[in-house]
């Protein structure tokens, strides 16, 4: 679990991050992928940082529903799995969209870093 203390430099990077969070349980890592490959230059370190932890989690979740692909098997587990991917998801963006807000220690459950 990986966990960071949000400090903002000015409104932009707060709102910036916030935007990140919100569209992330709509549109899985595409947010995320934008901000740490169009912003960087932008942000500050910490909301960079957090931007590369929802990257990671949210790269985990979409390799994880590829498994739904396969015949049969992954069909019967999409039914069941998929939902719940979603919930969770959700719930952590939430979460973490709380958190930021707050300005208290996010945790990100990313137990592999991709990038």
């Amino acid at each position: 679990m990986k966990k960071i203390v949000p400090v903002f430099n000015d409104d932009r990077d707060k709102i910036i991050t916030l935007a990140m969070v919100i569209t992330s349980m709509f549109f899985i890592f595409i947010p995320a992928l934008i901000v740490v490959l169009l912003f960087k230059e932008k942000i500050n370190e910490n909301s960079y940082q957090i931007a590369k932890a929802f990257l990671n989690f949210e790269l985990l979740l979409f390799l994880i529903s590829l498994v739904f692909v396969i015949p049969v098997i992954g069909w019967l587990l999409g039914f069941i799995v998929a939902p719940l991917l979603m919930i969770f998801n959700i719930i952590i963006c939430v979460i973490n969209l709380c958190a930021i807000t707050k300005g208290t220690e996010t945790k990100i459950p990313v137990p592999y870093e991709f990038i």
